[in-house]
């Protein structure tokens, strides 16, 4: 064991000579925590929390006046403008009367949302019975447009249903000769009208589960960045630099297998296995020293890793485990340094966006979110978003300290068993001799 620590501690104190190594370690990583951390927070702020929507109303009925209502009572966040413009000018109209031309002009500066237009004759075709067209415009495609379209949706359904329930009884009744004309229609629009303002005989409840908080994820990560946009950032930027770090060891394996440096460490009286254990080892303690320094800056800028930090440091470990023991099982792949650049560079530009890492699984599709896990980022960040966006502990983290540990043993297999300990070349000729 001391032969192991010696051959740790000697790549370590090499590796730490060098400011090129200080930078990537850690100035540049820290770096890109505080850019992307205001990049987040300045993504979620750019949502607006109060959603402006024109509406152009050339009824003036009771029904047009009910649409406007409805459309106000779908979301505390959407300002029905001109209708709901309150004394402190919340829909930026500053006294001037809502026409179309400055309905465009407010959409395409972005003031508005949308617009949604009301016709003339809009009351009397629905005591009518006839189809009624809404006209929506919206400008670029935004959270806010969709979320007053949804809205619109809402309120149409709201205002239809009982319509085409009077529609279907009236239809009903004059089938069986009972009565015809308009008034039936109208009392019978009533009739429903009142029942529908009563409870509905089917309602939907909402119960919280742990598997519906991670459905919620979306809201609950998008309200804390916006407090704190570093909470994204720190884990994120953190795992994806421990990865491109500890990486970087498939290279140097490779590299020194090549010049034969590893050959004549093995004439020292120490074991393959020692050599070999003490290297990764150095590079499993440089992953751990790296996640501490960015972890602590990320506290410095107001990250809250949770309550428990043993949960934190076992996360941390099994993950810089299992890439340690990824850079193995690459390093056993490769014959030269060149091809070790290439594979793991193709590794961590792969699964550092499928992770994760580049952006929150929960804003991606199901399927997507189910094919990132198979890189171990994925796991890692999952435990970490529990910590620090619900406050979780450490049986939160099991199951990804367990899955990350499995890739952990997996990769230390494979490197183990097809890492060769030297190669040497002679007259164009390759000469390779098992590590064990």
């Amino acid at each position: 064991m001391r032969k192991l620590w010696i051959i740790a501690w000697n790549d370590l104190q090499t590796a730490l000579q060098s400011k090129q190594n200080w930078f990537l370690l850690l100035a540049l990583p820290a770096l890109i925590i505080y850019l992307a951390g205001l990049g987040a927070q300045g993504v979620a702020r750019s949502i607006p929390t109060l959603i402006r929507i024109d509406v152009l109303d050339w009824d003036h009925s009771a029904a047009s006046r009910d649409v406007v209502a409805a459309l106000a009572e779908t979301s505390a966040r959407l300002l029905i403008c001109p209708a709901n413009d309150d004394p402190a000018d919340g829909c930026a109209l500053a006294g001037a009367s809502l026409s179309p031309a400055l309905a465009e002009e407010r959409l395409a500066s972005k003031i508005t949302s949308a617009i949604i237009t009301i016709p003339e004759g809009f009351a009397e075709a629905l005591e009518k019975g006839d189809q009624v067209i809404l006209v929506f415009q919206s400008g670029a495609a935004s959270i806010a447009s969709e979320i007053a379209y949804a809205a619109l949706q809402n309120s149409v359904i709201e205002m239809g249903g009982p319509i085409v329930a009077a529609r279907l009884s009236t239809q009903m009744v004059e089938s069986l000769g009972f009565g015809t004309g308009p008034e039936l229609y109208a009392d019978q629009l009533a009739a429903v009208k009142a029942s529908w303002a009563d409870a509905l005989p089917v309602q939907a409840t909402t119960e919280f589960t742990q598997r519906n908080d991670k459905l919620n994820d979306k809201h609950i990560v998008g309200a804390q960045v916006l407090e704190n946009g570093f909470r994204l950032s720190t884990p994120s930027i953190t795992v994806m630099f421990v990865m491109v770090s500890i990486l970087g060891m498939t290279q140097a394996l490779a590299e020194e297998r090549m010049l034969g440096i590893l050959q004549r460490l093995g004439m020292m009286p120490v074991s393959k296995a020692q050599l070999l254990g003490g290297k990764l080892l150095s590079v499993y303690v440089m992953g751990l020293f790296q996640f501490a320094i960015l972890f602590a800056f990320g506290e410095l800028l107001g990250v809250d890793f949770g309550r428990s930090p043993l949960a934190v440091a076992l996360v941390a470990g099994s993950y810089v485990l299992a890439i340690t023991a990824l850079a193995l099982a690459l390093a056993a792949l490769v014959r030269t340094p060149q091809q070790a650049t290439g594979i793991a560079t193709f590794a961590y530009m792969v699964l550092a966006p499928l992770g994760g890492a580049w952006w929150p699984l929960t804003f991606v599709p199901v399927w997507m979110q189910t094919l990132g896990h198979i890189s171990p980022i994925a796991w890692c960040l999952g435990a970490f978003n529990a910590l620090i966006f619900h406050q979780g502990t450490l049986p939160d983290v099991l199951e990804s300290v367990g899955v990350l540990l499995l890739f952990a043993v997996v990769f230390f297999v494979f490197g183990v068993k097809k890492f060769d300990y030297q190669q040497s070349t002679a007259q164009g000729v390759t000469s390779v001799l098992p590590y064990f």
